[in-house]
């Protein structure tokens, strides 16, 4: 149903807009613009003769601090650490008290009705259990799922346990502590499980939806946006709920004039009746235009006879507090905390930051607790995720009519994709979004191949951002412009603009896709895989070639090592330089469209430039043969491939 809407409200955004001379000719001219510093080009192709292709792995970002939760003992939290692996105790001002093994990855986090605690990855099957007491986590089970390979929440309802399975798309409902799911719940690229009284609510970025789960883990209403959904809070009253969502505004993104249009960060407040289903949206504020960018973290909880918001946004500084009225479309008030850019998760005063590396008191006069172990990092890389992740790349953007205040991370979630399809601003072309994760071996970049360089596409990025701000896109920055570029350490005074190119650069070559949850702890492929392999490198390969980098035939893998690749640093782009006609029309490029690497294919969907293939079965499905070519054409029921050679391939694919 949200797919059908969103199809009908950008053919809407679409008619006025398909022959805006305007509007065309901008994005023309944004496409040809150039030429790349001489500079950046150098840098580029140094790093690319340095590095080795067949074993390079994702940089180390640090440990990042990104769940907290309060325990049962006074005083204590816990929280994880993403990128060490790393449940941790903490006391109320974020000191270490205490330190354990998590499951890979750890994303979700829940207390038990014993008062333990459990944790999920989204690089482990594993749920495991833990017992705090003041000065210690002790470990007590862990338990794998079954059927799966990675999980990003965790929740309890009622007698229930309900887990986000982030790599098939579902929400599963567990009987306690068994491992057979009691119920099933689809739920495109799910990020986030919350309770809210007796209920839960899952937010599914992919499709960007929010889904509500009774006590019985039973689905009793979806709310559809037109973009992701990143942070969910609420709380339950009188058999209602009332939800506050932090998300994109939502409408279509439009690029008619070469710019970003339509991507402000707003929150939405609804009120459910869980006995109907129906939902209510009673406010929609723009905070972006307040000064809060990507809110990653909301709060709503009632306070007399109106609610009280606290927001907090990942690509921007500040604790935003509203009080909301039911019978007033504005706040009633509204304060504003200081706080750098980067929060993930708040409580009890103190928040996740894995943008810092810290666990940052709200209370500013309170220093933040940098977390250990932290890597060496090189002051371009640390400014390049600041610039890929906050607003820093076009900090004077505003917020009036369709301008928005940008973040690359506003369409690349977490460096992958928001699950839309947008409008190009060239007729009816359409495209969905590309994740930026893996760019350094991927060269050209975009459907339409025309940055041939990440220089290129760089220096690109920078004047598209900047367009409608009114400033030079050639810009150097000074502390004096951004109140919280102090935070930033070893920064240089100013950043020039060729740096803060270089330094996103940098960061997007470091950019690396983690190891397959698919293949974590084994050594080679099942039967139904290895079949899978045979049926790619027959009807695929030619297209998404085994090459470790895309635009270096040199580099193709041969058939015999793809097997030791996936299962080891699983480094293959699957994707090449050139344009084919597939059949996926209409076509970005008078040539087709840019070969896309299938690397990760889990974390991106919907499929194919048009964003027309929901899922790997649509895919498959619509394979044919014409000419002798294979094709991937619309509305076909006679697919060249065998259901059992379909179920090899879609099992190949998987641990790509």
């Amino acid at each position: 149903m949200r797919r059908e809407l969103g199809a009908e409200r950008r053919r809407a955004l679409l008619a006025p807009r398909a022959l805006a001379v305007v509007g065309v000719v901008a994005w023309i001219v944004a496409a040809a613009a150039g030429p790349e510093p001489p500079e950046l080009v150098a840098f580029e192709e140094d790093v690319r003769q340095r590095t080795d292709w067949a074993r390079r792995t994702r940089a180390d970002h640090g440990p990042d601090p990104f769940r907290l939760l309060a325990t049962a003992v006074p005083d204590r939290l816990v929280g994880l650490l993403r990128g060490a692996d790393a449940i941790v105790l903490l006391d109320e001002a974020g000191h270490e008290l205490a330190r354990a093994d998590a499951p890979a990855s750890p994303t979700g986090i829940t207390r038990t009705a014993d008062d333990e605690i459990l944790v999920v990855g989204e690089a482990s099957p594993l749920l495991a259990r833990y017992r705090i007491e003041s000065d210690s986590i002790t470990p007590v089970e862990r338990v794998a799922l079954p059927d799966t390979f990675g999980l990003r929440d965790v929740a309890r309802l009622g007698g229930h346990v309900v887990v986000l399975d982030a790599t098939r798309h579902r929400i599963l409902v567990l009987d306690r502590w068994g491992t057979t799911p009691v119920r099933i719940t689809p739920c495109e690229g799910p990020i986030r499980i919350t309770p809210v009284g007796d209920h839960a609510v899952a937010s599914c970025l992919l499709e960007g939806s929010l889904v509500v789960l009774d006590a019985r883990g039973r689905e009793v209403a979806r709310i559809a946006h037109d973009g992701p959904l990143w942070s969910v809070a609420g709380h339950e009253r009188d058999g209602r709920l009332r939800l506050a969502a932090g998300g994109v505004e939502d409408r279509p993104l439009d690029r008619s004039d070469g710019t970003f249009g339509h991507i402000d960060s707003y929150v939405f407040v609804y009120t459910v009746d869980p006995t109907t289903g129906r939902a209510e949206r009673t406010h929609e504020i723009n905070v972006a235009a307040r000064g809060v960018v990507t809110p990653k973290w909301v709060a709503l909880a009632p306070d007399g006879q109106s609610l009280r918001l606290r927001v907090a946004g990942y690509g921007s500084e500040g604790l935003l507090t509203l009080d909301l009225a039911d019978d007033a479309d504005a706040p009633v008030a509204e304060r504003r905390s200081p706080l750098p850019p980067g929060t993930t998760d708040l409580v009890a005063g103190l928040s996740a930051n894995p943008l810092l590396d810290a666990w940052v008191p709200v209370e500013p006069t309170a220093a933040r607790i940098e977390v250990t172990p932290r890597p060496t990092r090189s002051a371009a890389s640390r400014i390049g995720e600041a610039l890929f992740s906050t607003t820093l790349m076009a900090p004077w953007n505003d917020t009036t009519g369709p301008r928005s205040r940008f973040t690359c991370e506003t369409c690349h979630h977490e460096g992958y994709v928001d699950g839309r399809t947008h409008h190009t601003g060239r007729g009816d072309v359409f495209a969905t979004t590309k994740p930026l994760v893996g760019l350094h071996g991927n060269r050209p970049y975009f459907s339409r191949a025309l940055d041939p360089t990440m220089a290129r596409m760089t220096h690109n990025e920078f004047r598209v951002a900047n367009k409608a701000s009114g400033r030079d896109p050639w810009f150097p920055l000074h502390r004096d412009d951004v109140a919280w570029m102090g935070e930033l350490e070893q920064a240089p005074e100013p950043l020039s603009p060729v740096f803060l190119r270089k330094s996103l650069m940098t960061y997007l070559i470091e950019l690396e896709h983690v190891k397959n949850p698919a293949t974590r702890g084994r050594s080679g492929f099942s039967p139904l895989e290895r079949r899978g392999a045979g049926v790619f490198r027959d009807r695929c390969e030619g297209c998404h070639a085994a090459r470790l980098v895309s635009d270096d035939p040199d580099s193709r893998v041969p058939f015999e090592g793809w097997e030791e690749n996936l299962f080891g640093p699983g480094t293959i782009v699957w994707g090449r330089l050139g344009y084919e006609k597939t059949g996926v029309t209409p076509y970005v490029h008078e040539s087709g469209a840019r070969v896309p690497s299938l690397r990760r294919l889990h974390r991106k969907r919907p499929y194919f430039t048009n964003g027309s293939a929901a899922n790997l079965d649509v895919v498959l499905e619509r394979i044919t043969t014409e000419g002798g070519e294979l094709q991937h054409r619309p509305g076909r029921a006679h697919a060249p491939l065998s259901r059992a050679d379909q179920d090899a391939l879609r099992a190949f694919l998987e641990i790509l």
